[in-house]
């Protein structure tokens, strides 16, 4: 088989793992949709005595003994925080070897590409309160988290040589323990360009946690916290209605894609097998 046909066969099974798993990805989301559709939302102070998973929303606060904490890279308040770390790749494709060239060789002649790759992932995660006619403590360290549906935005960026400034290592430090590394040493890179997302659930937004299980009721009244739910719940950002539209929408978005990056895959794969 020649080098073209292998090429082909390469690229077309490439497409068509990712149309499938955009496929997958997006039947996951009308999975998701479709039960807390059917799932009716649970008033606050009724959730000590509920008997199984319970689904609610509120309003995002902070306990009052530990308050929120500042997201590394942004600087804003957050009570729970996913990062992304993309870096950058810049390279030459010299035609007739098809080898990857340092572009930083000035002897290298035409038009360099770079591309953005990630690099690392991380969250942060302190436990909250949702509030709305009563208070429910929220332990997020088993959760999923669906903050905003994508990878968050980018706050921050740093080019080839430069490092990260003394605010944001000193946030970095701050936060530094047994659940999440600060060190500087992972997040700071000078070799490459690198760029830093977030997505957070800050203090007073809207979230909707579903599939949460009952850990914890006070004995005494007066704690001011009816209950505290955790276990492998779904923390999403925004009302109930809000949080199964976006679902809904990545679903008709994922399988739109899915289906295209899979027919072309197969085409591809069909035309370097000579069909």
């Amino acid at each position: 088989m020649s080098a073209p046909a292998l090429d082909g066969l390469l690229i077309g099974g490439v497409m068509c793992l990712l149309g499938a798993g955009l496929l997958v990805a997006g039947l996951g989301k009308l999975r998701v949709g479709l039960s807390l559709y059917r799932t009716d939302t649970t008033p606050l102070r009724e959730i000590p005595q509920a008997d199984g998973p319970v689904e609610f929303d509120g309003t995002a606060v902070a306990l009052a003994d530990e308050g929120a904490f500042t997201a590394p890279f942004s600087g804003e308040d957050a009570l729970l925080c996913q990062i992304w770390v993309e870096k950058a790749s810049t390279h030459y494709t010299d035609d007739e070897e098809g080898l990857d060239v340092d572009v930083s060789n000035s002897s290298v002649d035409g038009d360099p590409e770079t591309t953005w790759g990630l690099a690392e992932t991380a969250d942060i995660r302190r436990e909250f309160v949702v509030s709305d006619g009563g208070r429910v403590a929220v332990d997020p360290t088993e959760a999923d988290l669906d903050i905003t549906g994508h990878m968050g935005e980018q706050v921050h960026k740093i080019g080839r040589g430069e490092s990260l400034s003394e605010d944001v290592r000193d946030r970095l430090a701050e936060l530094d323990g047994d659940d999440f590394d600060g060190s500087v040493e992972r997040w700071d890179d000078e070799e490459s360009a690198v760029k830093y997302r977030e997505e957070r659930l800050e203090p007073n937004d809207t979230v909707h946690v579903s599939n949460a299980v009952v850990q914890d009721t006070p004995e005494e009244w007066g704690s001011g916290i009816e209950a505290t739910v955790g276990g492998e719940t779904l923390i999403s950002r925004g009302t109930e209605s809000a949080v199964i539209r976006r679902n809904l929408i990545q679903f008709v978005t994922g399988t739109i894609v899915g289906l295209g990056l899979l027919g072309l895959g197969v085409r591809t794969v069909r035309l370097a097998l000579g069909g």
